[in-house]
């Protein structure tokens, strides 16, 4: 017997709204079933209480003669998602989807499907009158929607298969011209066995270079394939034909399977005209770190303190985008001064030997914590409570600093998101990654966000791409930030020896009180003005806010507190994301901090936009979106920070008695430090690191180097390719 039930067809020009009422129709419908037993369950309890089954039959009656014990029990379910469709599917069309899931240590007790996040909740089956998990669903919106398929046993194991679904617009006599051409995926030649091919192994975005910094050309989907052209020098990056009409795009070489690409040929690549380089230019991406043991995600949760902020907010809807939130009346709350109260809430964690991450789903979809294993340090800031603020939008207020990293749209000063319910997809895509991705309401407003935070294994830096839409029947000018409050080392509170490193010899004030800097809007040195150097927060006086100027210049924006020997780093794309900006609360005279918590803890910010201001905005046509890729990743135990991308962050000390480095890689390398000079080479040092042992040594004695630079540092891994590199111009002695 197959349980159905279906999904809603697509009624409304956008494809949000249709999936927003699939999300409440799936509500309600597991709500009858009882399919939502399960769905707040933490990990540890799915361990220990078993699901009940139809007639409130526990799953473990039908498990006690089974081996091994739930406790013993570490193998997920096979998953299989069997796909019932018209060859090509249109709106409207009908498509049967089947989950069908076998443990041989147990029963499978709990099943959930996912369209484009919008899932079902976990419902549980009757094992003798039901074989399949199976859903019915009416097309939506021509586009690409993700079918994620899970199931999880009594013991909490989860397993999940996936699959991409294209819908395709119906023909018309006179097709609209789209905007921009998909990619074609190209066979093999009849006859050409021998050419070099990439076959697609998931769902990738295509490069109009060989790098991370180049503009996003195309996405392809799994079992795809494209005829190879040529790779870049270091070999991380191949160049493949897209179609008919296309300029050829790069993709990531160790993501895919390549075939007969033995003797490829190098590709020249040069810089396009009018496009920012970088100072100093990242080196190709690395390689996928080799597996350290596993990356997992999981669910469990946590309980805060909570001021009960509901009873002080009033429904508003803001008309320039459809998007509804929560005015906060800060007056009334003062007056009242309610006490806070002990709340539970979700959280969603990616961990691996290296870092523990953990995502709080009803409190904006922010990352809350994330704490480098080796030391136990943390590297955002984390409020003990969950108190509002007077900050935030002038029209909403309360935001609630309380800490990690924050995705802030779709006006400034953090947005409207901050402490709405996002939802959440966690897909553990095999031994070696991991995922979360969280995602706006699909409540009918006009722009929607999601952010995918990946995990690997073997790397102690983790991976966002967010994703801006617009759903909206016109253009839309919005703001997007993202904020980290950071706070790394072990106090939970800034000291005076931290410092912001940010390159460029220019900042524009956004706001302060400090007399010696000029009013906002205006220009100042970095980092010294007027012989003050406020790259470190012990020189500041009162608050301080200030952006990159004129715009982001990347690769990298960071903080190192030395204080805790610890900081973080961003490594992003200054071409995409063009906004950068630091805040901290002061030092001297710094503000309140009751205004924001209860224990005196305290924090900087970190912000990274699409535009280079508050003041600017970023426009998106109807159906358009923006995507990009950032590592983020904490750093300890280099006494400081020069300069960093996504394979390691580096310290130069010179000294009396030469060149003093720290390398902290975001991966276990062995090879060789290499310092060069205009000259040639002025030393090779051999150097193994790794996230919990960074290296700290002597590079290069004085009689060796010039009295200042340019000189370059990299770091070859054992066959000589270049995994980092790094020119430094300043005093060497």
């Amino acid at each position: 017997m197959l349980p159905m039930r279906s999904f809603p067809t697509t009624l409304s020009r956008s494809r949000a709204r249709g999936l927003g009422r699939l999300a409440l129709l799936l509500l309600v419908l597991g709500i009858l079933a009882g399919g939502l037993a399960g769905c707040g369950r933490s990990r540890d309890e799915d361990a220990s209480t078993p699901a009940a089954g139809p007639g409130g039959t526990s799953a473990q009656a039908s498990a006690e003669t089974s081996a091994p014990s739930p406790a013993e029990d570490t193998r997920p379910p096979q998953v299989t998602l069997s796909i019932q469709a018209p060859p090509v599917i249109h709106p409207g069309d009908l498509v049967l989807m089947l989950v069908e899931a076998t443990d041989p240590d147990g029963p499978v007790t709990d099943y959930r499907l996912a369209i484009d996040g919008v899932d079902s909740g976990w419902r549980s089956l009757n094992p003798e009158t039901e074989e399949h998990f199976g859903y019915e669903w009416t097309a939506g919106e021509p586009g690409t929607y993700q079918v994620v398929a899970q199931a999880r046993d009594q013991a909490g194991n989860l397993g999940q298969a996936q699959e991409i679904l294209e819908v395709k617009p119906r023909p018309t006599p006179q097709p609209t011209p789209q905007p921009t051409t998909p990619p074609t995926a190209t066979p093999t030649p009849e006859g050409q066995a021998g050419q070099a091919v990439a076959r697609i192994l998931h769902r990738m975005n295509v490069r109009s270079g060989p790098g991370v910094e180049y503009a996003l050309a195309a996405v392809v989907q799994a079992g795809e394939q494209y005829p190879i052209l040529g790779r870049d020098s270091s070999g991380q990056w191949l160049q493949i034909r897209l179609g008919p009409g296309r300029e050829p795009g790069w993709l990531f070489a160790p993501a895919v399977q390549a075939e007969n690409a033995d003797q490829l040929p190098v590709v020249a690549v040069t810089t396009p005209a009018g496009e920012a380089t970088p100072t100093p230019a990242p080196v190709d991406l690395a390689p996928a770190p080799a597996p350290v043991g596993t990356v997992t995600v999981y669910e469990t949760s946590v309980t805060l303190p909570t001021y009960p902020y509901e009873r002080y907010q009033t429904d508003a809807v803001d008309p320039a985008f459809n998007w509804p939130y929560k005015r906060f009346d800060w007056e009334r709350f003062q007056a009242d001064r309610p006490a806070p109260e002990e709340r539970s809430y979700r959280l969603l964690v990616l961990e691996n030997d290296y870092l523990r991450i953990s995502i709080l789903p009803e409190l904006g979809g922010r990352i809350w914590e994330v704490v480098h294993k080796p030391t136990g340090a943390d590297m955002f800031y984390r409020n003990p409570v969950v108190k509002p603020s007077p900050w935030g939008p002038g029209e909403q207020r309360g935001w609630l600093a309380l800490g990690g990293l924050e995705w802030d749209l779709p006006v400034v000063e953090h947005g409207y998101a901050w402490g709405e319910e996002w939802g959440h997809l966690p897909l553990q895509h095999s031994p070696e990654l991991a995922s979360v991705t969280v995602f706006t309401p699909r409540d009918g407003r006009w722009l929607n966000a999601s952010v995918t935070v990946s995990l690997h294994a073997g790397a102690a830096s983790f991976q966002i791409e967010p994703t801006i839409t617009n759903l909206g029947p016109q253009a839309l000018e919005f703001a997007y930030w993202q904020t980290a409050l950071l706070a790394p080392g072990g106090g939970n509170k800034p000291t005076d020896q931290l410092r912001f490193l940010l390159p460029g010899d220019q900042m524009t004030v956004h706001s302060t009180e400090d007399p010696r800097l000029p009013e906002p809007g205006q220009p100042f040195d970095w980092p010294v003005y007027n012989g003050v150097d406020f790259s470190w927060l012990g020189n500041w006086g009162t608050f301080l806010g200030f952006f990159e100027r004129p715009a982001a210049h990347g690769p990298f924006a960071g903080v190192y507190d030395g204080g805790y020997d610890g900081g973080a780093v961003r490594v992003f794309p200054a071409d995409v994301a063009r906004g950068s900006k630091a805040f901290g609360l002061g030092w001297q005279q710094p503000l309140d901090s009751r205004l924001y918590t209860d224990d005196g803890s305290g924090y900087v910010e970190l912000h990274g936009g699409l535009a280079p201001t508050f003041a600017q905005g970023y426009e998106l046509p109807p159906g358009g979106s923006v995507t990009w890729r950032e590592v983020w990743y904490p750093v300890q135990g280099i006494a400081g920070l020069t300069y960093a991308d996504e394979v390691a962050a580096l310290h130069l000390r010179p000294g009396p008695g030469g060149l003093e480095a720290g390398l902290y890689p975001t991966r276990p390398m062995d090879g060789v430090l290499v310092l060069s000079a205009q000259a040639g080479e002025l030393t090779r040092q051999p150097v193994k690191a790794s996230p919990d042992a960074p290296f700290n040594g002597l590079l290069a004695s004085e009689d060796a180097l010039p009295a200042k630079g340019p000189v370059t540092i990299e770091f070859q891994d054992s066959q000589g390719h270049p995994l980092f590199r790094y020119s430094y111009t300043g005093p060497l002695r």
